[in-house]
């Protein structure tokens, strides 16, 4: 089987997707990545093949804005400048991969909207993936708009009216133009109803990449999803930890792992201050790790703090005390298969929905930003890495085994249309 399979955003978006890709390449099946061009290398570096949905200049554009990791401002950067980039490449090659191989499968971010217009087109089938509960509309709690959590007691017909509302004032003025110029440009109907709450998810339906466990399947969901589970990604090669960690985690008291995630900017520096304050006025061990760890404060005791731009999650949090992130559904998954209570301080998009649901399932603290959370953080930190805050997650994910389940998953989605097809 020939497969496609796209996905537009930062390095967090990418990993989830290179699981299922390099997955299905190692079953034998003939599979191509389309995402950011600066992840090429990345891409082929899994022995996979690559092509680009958007420049350098429209993923640095992206990447550098300073509003992109706003928790209201954040996604109409990530449209503008990525996403609407992405529909005509997206389309043109979805398009030829179709003309040249009927039975080509492609598996998609629902943002990638050029794949959604070609299969208006086309008869080849189409799979969503949701790496995250938010990528899904739902009426059930927890909800967010932003960064602020509809209260619980507010009942499903009053939260299908915010949905309605969003889409009125700010989701369909900002995306309906370019999708439906998209449309026109190639032949085919522009979309009626509402873009994010039911178009932009493909009508074959699609795979959860994370566990039931974690959320089940919603009854306003699109009809034709399979629940898989979280495919956690190591780059191959990543084999062990950097001797300079290894000595520092050999050397004294399982440490506060903190990583702000891949592309958080200033918002990253900002969590990496925040921690390690905290952990030098509560006497932990930290380990600082990401692209915002290069930032050494003064007067900073090596023995204390060690500072590392990349470790695999999968081998270092088992042997830390707590992890404070930033709610991406990566790290999540990576926490709680290494079953470590997590600190989570959201930035944007779907990572106020992770934590919630996480701090829900006992698996760690979900601590807003702002100066009324600073003591709040503190507590947090203190208790869980003194023991005082015992995991009692329910959910159980797959571990280095889920990019199988994740696998068996998309392969029962491929029954299920095949069984459809058929009769």
């Amino acid at each position: 089987m020939r497969y496609l399979v796209v996905t537009l955003g930062s390095a967090g978006d990418l990993h989830p997707f290179l699981g299922v890709a390099r997955g299905l390449a190692e079953r034998g099946h003939d599979v191509e990545v389309m995402s950011n061009a600066p992840y090429e290398d990345a891409v082929r570096a899994e022995g996979l093949a690559f092509s680009p949905l958007c420049s350098e200049r429209d993923h640095r554009r992206t990447s550098e804005h300073p509003d992109l990791w706003d928790p209201m401002r954040g996604f109409g950067v990530l449209w503008r400048h990525l996403a609407v980039p992405a529909i005509e490449p997206v389309w043109t090659r979805v398009t030829s991969l179709a003309a040249e191989s009927p039975q080509v499968r492609v598996l998609a971010s629902p943002l990638a909207v050029g794949a959604r217009i070609a299969r208006a087109q086309g008869a080849f089938a189409l799979g969503s993936l949701y790496t995250a509960p938010a990528n899904l509309r739902s009426t059930g709690d927890p909800m967010f708009s932003g960064g602020w959590r509809v209260p619980p007691w507010v009942p499903r017909a009053a939260r299908a009216v915010l949905w309605s509302m969003l889409d009125w004032r700010k989701l369909e003025p900002m995306a309906r133009p370019a999708i439906d110029g998209a449309c026109d440009a190639a032949g085919v109907a522009r979309p009626v109803g509402s873009l994010f709450g039911s178009w932009i998810h493909s009508p074959d339906g699609g795979v959860t990449l994370f566990p039931e466990s974690f959320c089940s399947l919603q009854p306003e969901w699109p009809r034709g999803l399979v629940a898989g589970d979280f495919p956690l990604f190591r780059a191959r090669g990543d084999d062990g930890l950097p001797s300079s960690l290894e000595a520092f985690l050999a050397a004294g008291p399982q440490p506060v792992v903190v990583f702000p995630g891949s592309a958080s900017g200033e918002h990253g520096r900002k969590l990496m201050r925040d921690v390690l304050v905290a952990c030098r006025a509560l006497g932990l061990r930290a380990v600082a790790l990401g692209p915002a760890a290069g930032e050494v404060a003064p007067g900073e005791d090596p023995e204390w703090v060690h500072r590392c731009a990349h470790a695999p999650l999968g081998l270092l949090l088992p042997r830390c005390a707590v992890f404070v992130h930033h709610g991406g559904i990566g790290s999540c998954a990576q926490g709680m298969v290494a079953r470590v209570p997590q600190v989570i301080r959201p930035f944007a998009y779907d990572q106020f929905d992770n934590a919630a649901r996480v701090d829900a399932d006992g698996g760690g603290r979900f601590v807003p930003a702002g100066s009324a959370a600073r003591a709040e953080f503190l507590h947090a930190l203190d208790d869980l890495a003194n023991g005082g805050g015992a995991l009692r997650s329910h959910v159980r994910p797959g571990g280095p085994n889920g990019i199988e389940a994740a696998l068996n998953a998309i392969e029962a989605w491929e029954r299920s249309k095949h069984a459809a097809k058929s009769s």
